[in-house]
């Protein structure tokens, strides 16, 4: 019986996916039955029972499993949850990836053949930023306050790029585009002026983890547009709240990305050292954080540690069950 199982001491970590997916319908269906048990006034001990039956389910669906040791919850989630969640939802990544990358091609182009545009995707308000960069002269002292203010920005950024998925993935798409294209636009401009050798050692330290969040970020809003749009078998509804429980959890995925990302920008990236450090330095900390989001897990794992939120959220159309 899926109730006696999910009542054990491994919770509904010991169900498989099929089983959460079952358990909610067959809920919904005994909460029918009830109700309809009690309208009827029928047997008192069938009420009784498929009261017991509704208050267990209940129990086990909105409450769920506590861990008892909630650090090993959080080391599960980003060891075991986050990167399995992005490898099945790695055609979301790839769409938010090459989206950028084309925004960015895009600009680059134009602010080549056409160096007037260069504010079209540059804030006129970043100008005095961008004559720092045309000068080179980039370097700057350790500043924790300055991480401090970096992780907050780039934590906004990927929250708004986040929630655009909610009006059909349409703001997600125009903040992902102009992400892309202000980076284009500045490489264009260093073109110009022959400064790719400054550009590039400030940028990539934390622009690797910077860029990646966003991109997981802008993932997360396209699954959710793209269950408004397209819900497949679900319920509109349905497919809408499993696609919002697997966005929140990449959101959340991204945060020490983006702690990372902020801690290197106002600490690593401007010191007055090597170029060729810092390069070195970006290409290992990409090597690891693609490593760590897209290295399969072991089948084992994968079992031990189900990401089962979305499946128990995820309630089919009626007469799939």
């Amino acid at each position: 019986m899926l109730l006696d199982k999910a009542t054990t001491s491994e919770g509904l970590r010991s169900m498989s996916r099929d089983e959460l997916m079952d358990i909610t319908p067959l809920y919904r269906r005994v909460s029918s039955d009830l109700a309809l048990a009690r309208t009827r006034n029928l047997s008192p001990d069938l009420i009784e029972h498929l009261n017991y039956l509704t208050a267990r389910a209940h129990a086990q669906i909105f409450t769920g499993h506590r861990s008892e040791k909630p650090l090993r919850s959080v080391w599960q989630f980003y060891a075991y949850d986050f990167p399995s969640l992005m490898q099945r939802h790695y055609r979301y990544f790839l769409v938010a990836f090459l989206f950028s990358v084309f925004s960015a091609i895009y600009a680059y182009w134009l602010v080549i053949h056409h160096p007037s545009t260069l504010y079209d995707f540059i804030p006129i308000s970043f100008k005095s930023s961008v004559n720092v960069w045309k000068s080179g002269k980039v370097s700057s002292p350790a500043s924790a306050l300055f991480s401090g203010e970096l992780m907050t920005h780039n934590i906004t950024v990927g929250i708004i790029v986040f929630v655009g998925g909610i009006l059909a993935a349409i703001p997600t798409l125009l903040m992902l585009f102009k992400n892309g294209a202000t980076l284009g636009a500045l490489a264009a401009l260093m073109t110009e002026v022959h400064k790719h050798s400054t550009l590039w050692p400030g940028i990539l330290p934390h622009g690797i983890a910077e860029l990646t969040s966003i991109f997981i970020c802008g993932a997360a809003g396209l699954r959710l547009g793209v269950s408004l749009l397209v819900p497949g078998r679900y319920k509109r509804v349905d497919a809408f709240k499993q696609a919002g429980s697997d966005a929140i959890q990449m959101v959340l995925g991204v945060v020490p990305m983006l702690i990372f990302a902020g801690l290197i920008e106002g600490m690593f990236s401007h010191l007055n050292i090597s170029p060729v450090i810092r390069l070195l330095f970006a290409g290992l900390n990409g090597i690891f954080w693609y490593l760590y989001l897209f290295l399969p897990r072991k089948a084992a794992d994968a079992r031990k540690y189900p990401t089962g939120s979305s499946a128990i959220n995820g309630t089919r159309r009626q007469g799939d069950a």
